[in-house]
């Protein structure tokens, strides 16, 4: 036997005594030899607890009276509520000094019991009337609170009792971090972990962020650097209210009961809700009530929750790509693969692991996944992050098939060598010291519709071994305050540890130019998605490329960040001849020899590349329906002309008659 399972014998049983002293009273002809017995034995029972050791190392509900501040009648109001959970005897009594004792312990239950005086009685019932402890960390769980509160019926969290029966816990409520047996960080990131430890070990109330890209290992590193327990939430599995709130009391409880250290993750959540939010305000005076270290694990630097306690800010770093190669290597790649796979993805240990697993379940069971096995188990978790935000585009089309002037073609080429040769003059020649933010590639193309602005992002994603993923701009941009920021945030994360290539069609519709004249919240709103979209280009670490046919309406500011900023003009003369000749030709199409390509460019000079290429299909499609033997040169002119009006544009004469 413990000193705290003694005290728990003693308190349960002093209670059921009390309870039955109670009822005896109450009886019109008490039984004075039972009465007699029932004294002697209670006051026993109390010269035992008296006797304990004084210490709250060894008697638990000694350290958390401290810790919150409890009272000897709040203290003997908990022990009762116990004793009333955990003695089925004691409700036989219970109940006949308020019918409502088979709900719980109630506040006008324990002043009959231990008969307060009015002046205790009124103080008790006081104390539940605000927002007490007691309850706010989940130790007790109060019943029917739209009664007055002497009868509120209150029950013992499972934990407290068996905590205060000094028995082993059973499953905690929230995720108990613990350290991998082994961890593979580099230089940068053990030093995170010697700063992560000091705050914690300071002894102090502190609010400590630590930010870095998810599946990096944040919450790993928190457990390595704590000196006791952790235990986490992750306010993305809490999205509603009251989860979130079961869940604070939870974790309330928990640093109380398990001296765990708390960790809350995904607080980048709350980044687009404002400091009104009631999440946020919950999550603000969770930080406010410890009298402790709170870890706060975010992915967007610089959240501000609003809290009274001090902050301290850890940055931490993705692994380097020795590291990476290591970690991969750790999960079973084999070296060759390792080798290319750190060197594209800049993941962290949670990544990697989750891509592996995702190559097993591909992989089905036949082997070590091979390179393209783990970079379908990436592509499927970078995915699942990009939920419906964005769309991934595959790319039938070929260089081959791609007209271009030949200045435009070199521009291409050129950002193309930018983006494969990165870790080279980066990493190998040391030039990332130069940046003085990110290093990935964001580039503008502009000109008219149609002219294979699109088409090209997606040939360099293919020939840089990249996903291309287009941005649904209606399920970015939101009416709400800071969603857009939120949902743009999760993009551009999500793309950065993907390595994937990000298409902004019709950027202009949240690259537009910021307005010095505000003049209301629309505007004010506005410019800050824009300041939002310039800073997170600017750390960018990945391939951007933001597409607009009016490149006057691109902000300024964002211009000057482009690694390269390439026009392509509307299709000259020789160029569109060479688009029909491409695009209307395939392997099996029936051609005919009148084609004439020249004439067909001359007759419809402000077709663009996607016009030509509408209006080749829609002439296969109309011979097939005329049982044509042939796609002839009349076939093509009458679907050319149906394109043609449907772009606005006026047929010449000799083109509205088919000439």
């Amino acid at each position: 036997m413990t000193a705290a399972s003694d005290e728990y014998a003693l308190q349960v049983h002093r209670a059921y005594l009390r309870a039955m002293r109670a009822v005896i009273r109450r009886e019109l002809q008490p039984q004075l030899d039972v009465r007699g017995e029932l004294e002697h034995e209670l006051a026993e029972v109390e010269r035992a607890i008296a006797a304990l050791p004084d210490d709250p190392a060894v008697r638990p509900m000694r350290a958390l009276a401290r810790a919150l501040g409890l009272d000897d009648d709040l203290v003997e109001l908990v022990w009762a509520s116990v004793a009333l959970a955990a003695n089925p005897p004691m409700r036989v009594h219970a109940e006949q000094l308020d019918d409502r004792a088979a709900f719980g312990m109630t506040p006008t239950l324990f002043a009959r019991m231990v008969e307060l005086p009015p002046d205790r009685a009124r103080a008790l019932g006081f104390a539940f009337v605000a927002d007490h402890p007691l309850l706010r960390r989940g130790l007790l769980q109060a019943g029917d609170v739209d009664r007055v509160p002497s009868a509120w019926t209150l029950a013992p969290a499972r934990e407290l009792v068996a905590h205060l029966a000094g028995q082993p816990r059973g499953e905690r409520d929230g995720a108990l971090l613990a350290v991998p047996g082994a961890v593979i960080h580099d230089e940068a990131q053990r030093a995170a972990v010697t700063s992560i430890r000091e705050p914690l070990t300071a002894g102090v109330p502190v609010a400590l962020f630590v930010e870095g890209p998810p599946l990096t290992g944040r919450r790993t590193a928190v457990a390595l650097a704590s000196r006791r327990p952790v235990l986490g939430i992750d306010l993305s599995r809490a999205p509603s209210v009251p989860a979130l709130a079961a869940q604070l009391r939870a974790l309330h409880r928990e640093t109380l009961l398990g001296d765990a250290l708390p960790v809350i993750a995904g607080v980048d959540e709350l980044a687009g809700d404002g400091a009104r939010d009631e999440r946020a305000q919950m999550i603000r005076q969770f930080v406010d009530d410890l009298a402790g270290p709170v870890v706060l694990v975010s992915s967007r630097p610089g959240l501000d929750l609003g809290t009274r306690t001090p902050t301290v800010r850890i940055a931490w770093p993705v692994p380097d790509v020795a590291t990476r190669e290591a970690l991969w290597l750790s999960q079973g790649a084999d070296a060759e693969a390792a080798r290319a796979l750190a060197i594209q993805y800049p993941f962290g240990a949670g990544a990697i692991r989750r891509a592996v697993e995702s190559a097993r379940l591909l992989n089905a069971g036949r082997g070590t996944p091979d390179l393209g096995e783990l970079m379908a188990g990436v592509r499927h978790n970078i995915a699942e992050k990009l939920g419906t935000l964005a769309d991934r585009i595959t790319v039938k089309q070929s260089w081959a098939d791609l007209v271009l002037a030949d200045d435009v073609l070199a521009q291409v080429r050129g950002l193309s060598g930018r983006v494969r040769h990165a870790h080279l003059v980066y990493e190998q020649w040391g030039y990332r010291a130069k940046m003085p933010r990110g290093v990935g590639v964001a580039a503008l193309f502009s000109g008219p519709p149609g002219t294979g602005k699109t088409m090209v992002a997606g040939l360099i994603a293919a020939e840089l071994g990249l996903d291309l993923y287009q941005v649904d701009l209606s399920k970015v941009v939101s009416k709400w305050v800071g969603e857009t920021e939120k949902q743009l945030a999760t993009i551009f994360d999500a793309a950065e540890a993907g390595h994937a290539l990000l298409l902004f069609d019709e950027a202009d519709a949240l690259f537009g130019q910021r307005t010095a004249d505000v003049k209301g919240a629309n505007d004010r709103y506005a410019n800050l998605e824009v300041n939002f979209l310039l800073q997170r280009i600017e750390r960018f670490g990945g391939v951007v490329i933001l597409t607009t046919n009016l490149d006057t309406a691109i902000d300024k500011a964002l211009k000057r960040r482009l690694a390269a900023h390439i026009v392509f003009p509307h299709p000259d003369d020789d160029e569109r001849a060479l688009l029909w000749q491409r695009l209307l030709s395939t392997d099996g199409a029936p051609l005919s020899h009148d084609l004439d390509f020249r004439t067909l460019s001359d007759r419809f000079p402000r077709m663009s590349g996607a016009n030509i290429r509408n209006a080749a299909l829609s002439a296969a499609f109309l011979a097939a329906a005329e049982g044509r033997a042939t796609i002839d040169q009349a076939t093509v002119i009458a679907a050319a002309r149906g394109e043609y009006l449907s772009m606005g544009q006026v047929l010449s004469t000799t083109v509205a008659h088919g000439l």
